[in-house]
């Protein structure tokens, strides 16, 4: 079976600006959201998009009672995490997944508590790697990314991933 993958929100918006949300669902890993952050206001995602997710093979988790509950707890331990931040923590505990996340204080957390986690730079290496999208589109994500005020990514390591995809043109 395939790994699990948890998207936050963070991760999700970024991919849509990238426009690498029709190939994500093309990785060799399970996509899974949590509901509450796939109901979060701040997605803004069009019932087109999340059809086109869902059928891409996305899963929306839907956390039962105890998982709320732990989720619930550790926002009390730990208000640093904003509520879909502990949904999100919560969901890749229980499925042993990988934690999809650029919120630095889940990430710190997350590797604190030996988590695997990933930010949207990980997605491009593994597109690139898998051979599942075309080369101008994972370009186009890192320059729209790298000109977006509002995509907080290490300059550097836009720069190295357009400088390796631009040695294999």
């Amino acid at each position: 079976m395939n790994r699990i993958i948890v998207n936050d929100a963070s991760c999700l918006i970024d991919l849509r600006k990238g426009g690498l949300l029709t190939v994500l669902c093309e990785l060799p890993y399970q996509l899974v959201v949590p509901l509450p952050v796939r109901a979060s206001e701040i997605l803004d995602f069009s019932d087109d998009q999340w059809r086109l997710l869902d059928r891409s093979g996305l899963i929306t988790y839907d956390l039962p009672g105890p998982e709320v509950a732990q989720a619930l707890a550790l926002r009390q331990r730990r208000p640093a995490l904003s509520p879909n931040d502990c949904f999100c923590f919560v969901t890749a505990l229980v499925h042993s997944g990988i934690l999809l996340t650029g919120d630095a204080p889940l990430r710190r957390f997350a590797t604190e508590n030996g988590m695997q986690v990933h930010g949207v730079l990980w997605v491009i290496d593994e597109l690139e790697a898998n051979r599942v999208c075309p080369t101008p589109l994972l370009t186009h994500a890192l320059r729209t990314w790298q000109s977006d005020d509002a995509v907080f990514l290490p300059e550097n390591e836009i720069s190295a991933r357009l400088e390796s995809i631009g040695a294999q043109e």
